[in-house]
């Protein structure tokens, strides 16, 4: 049961969302950004980049570790390629852990960040998987992850730039189109383009408006970014004056 993934594993075994085992992975959560947030802000410049790093490498490991189980035990399917939006992000917090560079930053604030906190929310795993399974236990491990690292560049004095936001979208786009032509070749469903999957928001969406839930990408997206560059902004101007 502990080596099974979602695609092998008997029906019946789901956790369930918001189940005890659920609500403990997001207390954990709360409780790990806190504390490496807090140790980060307070942390000199060659100590903040000794943590950035150690966290990409946990980041990385996390990944590898969820391809290594299913090729040794025989149960490799095209879905576990790094073409989901998150499994993409972990490229990006090794990328920043070893560039600093703002524009990473902001693709990790802008993009990582939401995507990450919403599949912690609604995530799709828990339906099939139980609490002890391997694949369950690094789904929840790799978003936290992704969850704490641009929240402790937040910490730390990161500003977000909308300025900035464009070297976000450009690269979401192409690796939508990406996802487009593997999704088309693989039979798979990264980005989520061809089903919103049970326990997604999309999901829901997608039962009432069919094929036609991919129009709502950008509202979803323009409802996140508004507030997340706004109020940023309204907070720092207020500190002005």
């Amino acid at each position: 049961m502990f080596t099974k993934t979602k695609f092998t594993i008997e029906p019946g075994h789901g956790m369930g969302s918001y189940s005890p085992g659920h609500i403990l992975w997001l207390a954990c959560a709360l409780l790990a950004i806190v504390i490496l947030g807090r140790i980060y802000r307070d942390s000199e410049e060659g100590r903040r980049r000794l943590i950035r790093r150690i966290l990409a490498a946990l980041t990385l490991i996390d990944e590898l570790y969820k391809d290594i189980v299913p090729i040794v035990t025989g149960q490799w399917d095209w879905a576990f390629l790094p073409l989901h939006i998150c499994s993409i992000s972990i490229f990006a917090v090794v990328l920043h852990a070893v560039t600093e560079s703002d524009k990473v930053a902001e693709f990790l604030y802008a993009v990582t960040l939401p995507t990450a906190i919403m599949a912690l929310a609604f995530p799709n795993w828990t339906a099939v998987l139980p609490c002890c399974n391997y694949e369950s236990i690094h789904s929840f491990s790799v978003h936290i992850l992704l969850v704490i690292y641009p929240s402790m560049l937040l910490f730390g004095g990161f500003q977000p730039s909308f300025a900035r936001l464009r070297y976000s979208i450009v690269p979401f786009g192409m690796l939508a189109a990406v996802a487009v032509i593997a999704n088309e070749r693989l039979g798979t469903n990264f980005f989520f383009l061809n089903g919103g999957e049970s326990g997604n928001p999309l999901g829901f969406i997608e039962r009432y408006v069919g094929g036609w839930y991919v129009l709502a990408f950008p509202v979803i997206a323009a409802a996140c970014w508004l507030p997340m560059y706004l109020l940023p902004r309204h907070f720092r101007r207020k500190r002005v004056v």
